[in-house]
């Protein structure tokens, strides 16, 4: 028996990647992504195209926006 203790395994989308594993993020008809417009055959959680990196991006850039305005709103 070992006495060292397990780290909890980290809260789910803390790294800024998405989990794109799932069966239902792939189709066999390629569309263009919605962010950059090449061709893709992957779905984002809307079903709709998207490059996992675009939309890893277009996240990151919408958290980006959120913490500004919240600076703007509450930081004097």
């Amino acid at each position: 028996m070992s006495s060292r203790r397990q780290r909890p395994d980290p809260a789910p989308g803390t790294s800024g990647l998405l989990d794109w594993r799932a069966a239902h993020h792939w189709s066999r008809a390629a569309k263009p992504c919605r962010y950059c417009t090449e061709l893709t055959h992957l779905r984002d959680e809307e079903r709709e195209p998207a490059h996992k990196v675009c939309a890893e991006q277009a996240r990151a850039q919408q958290i980006e926006t959120q913490v500004q305005k919240y600076r703007t709103q509450h930081i004097s």
